[in-house]
């Protein structure tokens, strides 16, 4: 057990008025977006009540703490390995939160909340037709007394096609990391769905700017969906460079890479090449912070090119890196739509665009008028605030009290 994490059986015993909270990420080694925001609930919550983490490993208390700036020394840990494990443990809390990405496991504890980061894929008629037919199948084979082998089997086969949607009426209520991704809850799981923001926790305070533009973000094969689009962003800052609108200025794009899009990460630093054009692939927080103090101006291409209606799934559901660069002071321009439409008011304190053409024109506009520039980073900043971990947590804990009062 990692140091500073209690045992389950201790969270158990509750003083009169400590809820018993049960907190379900099947990821907690991963030390990803998702378990911050896990990790931030587990945190408030554990300062009024008891907490027990759910997964299938401890989590690291001191990693999760150096990489994600949460602590959770103050909880408990117990182990499930899966949504039917999580389910069955749920009935043992007064409050089960499940912040499982695409988790289908049943509440059964009187509150539950259900963090969703998106609700996944909009199903084609082909989705429809095949779990259509495992739910025919299933039934057929149900008839039986007994099957042998072989049509277990089967059945098990039809049943993984059924699209399950049992969990849905079990949760208390829908927490939606954006006003998008809430909207596609009530479109495709029938659930109405409060926003809860991630909490962004900045390392970097508004500094001396140089004339750079950063692009932060992972790298991300379009063939695999969910690209930053960093490809494109380089292509419109290579065109406004050779064509001396942007005299004096570079770019530098960061982000992270796995094996699996290191190939699209190396054909972005390819076509930097001749350019003033910075390209760090898994650089370390100092070089990140350095970048994210120096930048000016900040682009986030996720989206462009895709249609919303269906593939919602390649857009950014929220955008954690794009409050980083507000609260460095870095001028946001994001294409509008999603969670960086949501999180940049368009003219108050940063720009939306649309297509790479009017990302170029008013990248050259903000350029001529430094004076517009102070005005919007200065915006900016204060608008990051409203992402913070204070705002997250008086959110939660203002949920919480209202789905208890009872």
């Amino acid at each position: 057990m990692a140091a500073g994490m209690t045992s389950s059986e201790s969270s158990s015993q509750s003083p009169t008025g400590r809820l018993r909270v049960g907190v379900y990420d099947l990821y907690w080694s991963t030390l990803g977006g998702g378990e911050q925001v896990d990790g931030s609930i587990a945190q408030v919550l554990a300062h009024d009540h008891d907490v027990t983490l759910l997964g299938p490993q401890v989590p690291d208390v001191g990693a999760t703490m150096r990489r994600l700036g949460v602590d959770l020394s103050a909880c408990g840990y117990a182990r499930v390995i899966d949504d039917g494990e999580a389910s069955a443990a749920s009935a043992d809390f007064d409050v089960f939160v499940n912040g499982t990405y695409l988790s289908k496991a049943i509440n059964r504890a009187p509150v539950g909340y259900y963090y969703v980061h998106f609700p996944g894929e909009v199903p084609t008629r082909a989705d429809h037709l095949r779990s259509r037919m495992g739910v025919v199948g299933v039934k057929a084979l149900s008839l039986a007394p007994r099957l042998p082998q072989r049509l277990t089997e089967v059945q098990a086969a039809f049943d993984r096609r059924v699209a399950r949607v049992e969990f849905v009426p079990s949760y208390t209520r829908y927490l939606a990391n954006s006003q998008f991704t809430a909207s596609w809850v009530e479109r495709l799981w029938g659930r109405p769905s409060d926003v809860l923001y991630p909490p962004v926790r900045p390392s970097v305070q508004p500094g001396e700017k140089a004339p750079l533009i950063l692009v932060l973000g992972r790298f991300f094969d379009p063939s695999f969906g969910h690209s930053k689009k960093q490809h494109e962003l380089l292509a419109t800052f290579s065109e406004l460079h050779r064509s001396g609108r942007l005299p004096g200025w570079r770019m530098a794009i960061v982000g992270g890479c796995d094996a699996s899009n290191r190939d699209y990460a190396l054909a972005v630093k390819r076509a930097a090449r001749g350019l003033p054009v910075e390209v760090h692939v898994n650089a370390p927080g100092t070089v990140v912070e350095q970048l994210l103090g120096e930048a000016t101006l900040y682009w986030h291409g996720a989206g462009l090119g895709e249609d919303a209606e269906r593939h919602p799934e390649r857009f950014e559901h929220f955008g954690i890196s794009v409050v980083e660069a507000m609260a460095a002071g870095a001028v946001p321009l994001v294409f509008g739509a999603a969670g960086p439409g949501e999180i940049v008011q368009d003219g108050t304190n940063g720009v939306h665009w649309t297509t790479l053409g009017e990302l170029g024109q008013l990248t050259e506009a903000l350029i001529a008028d430094p004076d517009r520039i102070a005005e919007l980073s200065g915006a900016a900043v204060q608008r990051a605030t409203d992402f913070s971990a204070t705002a997250f947590a008086d959110t939660l804990t203002q949920y919480l009290s209202t789905d208890t009062a009872s």
